[in-house]
């Protein structure tokens, strides 16, 4: 019964308690039993009207909305709420033989299949100014690793301020989420990325911009000797100069600086062909540095159903004995939508999430298609301070399709090559400056 309904029986209800309680009182004033019944019917009217009222006020314990399948569950005064996320991601894979690691050993190729990611947590919010996050990463390659687990302070208006186990910003492609890349693998650039730590983050927002200040450190929190301690700190300033809905631009810039302690000074930069299960293919190998020091430029622009983005990186590492080292990284890739569909941007948070098909599956539709372009290219080579990792080009072609809001199927076509300035020797007794191969990878995600 509606709101209304419920005032409108419970007004008539009142008013005929009330006008038979005028006639019984003007007719029968000696019946006092019967005032006192009529008395008693008005108070349990009364009763009733203020429980319907109450009912009407409460709000919906439980909430379903269409971008995702996990239900929201939200207390009854509103102010807290709580939902789980999930991300799996079953890749296929086949790759040529290569040579990898610093010292180019013989790799063979493979045809594999399996999990990128398993990924489960909850997410909500409480007291209105508390947010919280949990994840976990089951992906079977290890034991179950914690991915965030951390709360957030929001009640300073345009300030956030995130405390514990969580991913620090750096770089436009690194601070995306997996579930929405155009690509299988991120660019080389997220070799300098940070990994997660423990710390506090700082977001300032703006409506098309934002500046975000962090520290984090590698000790665990029962390690008694600090040593082995590292202190990352980093910030990242990203802006939307132009954004509507036909022109988006977005510009940004990033910065790390990482302290090593006595014990924690091994660094070394290596990279991959744009695909997890074949090992890196240059490689510094370990030195020992006491400091690195990473900053980034980052630029996307859309028009419509057109996304171009790149990213350069460049980081320099303190050598304890010798000179310092540089090496660098970038990519430039484009993204079009052949159903006409855009991707979603936040100006706030400086970050874009993967379209949404407008004719899904489930309506009849045939789901969103995208083709995607991508030229990836990182250095790790710095002779004058004794490094020779090599320098690898990516070119990537890929098809992706959106079947459902949360259900995408991916395929990447991977030409590679790598040049070294110092010769391996290959199977056959030959000493080789480079090589190249081919990889064929596809991946379907549920995300939600």
């Amino acid at each position: 019964m509606s709101k209304e309904n419920v005032l409108s029986v419970s007004g008539v209800a009142k008013a005929v308690a009330i006008s038979l309680f005028c006639f019984s009182g003007a007719t029968m004033a000696a019946d006092t039993d019967r005032v006192t019944e009529l008395e008693e019917r008005l108070d349990a009217l009364e009763m009733e009207l203020i429980e319907a009222q109450d009912a009407a006020n409460k709000k919906d314990r439980l909430k379903f909305s269409s971008s995702s399948p996990s239900p929201e569950f939200i207390s009854q005064d509103g102010k807290s709420t709580m939902e789980f996320s999930g991300r799996i991601q079953l890749d296929y894979v086949n790759y040529d033989d290569f040579y990898t690691g610093s010292k180019r050993e013989f790799e063979g190729g493979a045809n594999t299949v399996d999990f990128r990611r398993v990924r489960f947590g909850v997410e909500g919010y409480f007291s209105n100014v508390w947010k919280y996050s949990l994840e976990f990463d089951f992906d079977g390659e290890s034991e179950v690793e914690v991915k965030d687990a951390n709360v957030t302070y929001r009640g300073w208006g345009n300030s956030e301020l995130t405390m514990g186990f969580q991913k620090y910003g750096f770089g436009l492609e690194a601070t995306n989420s997996s579930a929405h890349l155009a690509f299988l693998e991120r660019a080389s650039t997220d070799t300098f990325a940070p990994d997660r730590n423990v710390g506090v983050q700082w977001l300032y927002k703006g409506n098309d911009y934002n500046l975000v200040l962090g520290y984090g450190t590698t000790a665990n929190i029962n390690d008694d000797d600090l040593n082995f301690k590292q202190d990352v700190y980093n910030g990242r300033f990203t802006m939307a100069p132009i954004n509507n809905s036909d022109h988006l631009l977005h510009l940004g810039v990033s910065g790390m600086y990482t302290n090593n302690n006595s014990e924690a000074v091994e660094t070394r930069y290596r990279a991959r062909p744009s695909s997890k299960p074949v090992s890196r293919t240059i490689d510094t190998g370990k030195f020992d540095a006491e400091s690195v020091q990473s900053y980034g430029l980052e630029v996307a622009y859309q028009h419509r159903n057109l996304l171009i983005q790149g990213e350069y990186v460049t980081s320099m590492a303190d050598q304890i004995d010798d000179e310092s080292v540089t090496v660098d990284a970038y990519y430039l890739q484009a993204v079009y939508t052949l159903t006409g569909e855009q991707w979603n941007y936040s100006g706030k948070k400086g970050k874009f999430k993967s379209i949404k098909p407008a004719n899904a599956i489930s309506a009849g539709g045939y789901g969103a298609w995208e083709l995607a372009a991508r030229v990836d290219v990182a250095n790790f080579d710095d002779t004058d301070a004794g490094i020779t990792g090599g320098e690898k080009t990516d070119y990537i072609l890929g098809v992706n399709w959106y079947l459902e809001n949360n259900l995408k199927a991916q395929f990447n076509y991977v030409h590679t090559q790598a040049d070294y300035q110092k010769p391996y020797t290959d199977i056959n007794g030959v000493e080789m400056y480079d090589q190249d191969g081919n990889i064929f990878q596809a991946r379907l995600q549920f995300a939600f």
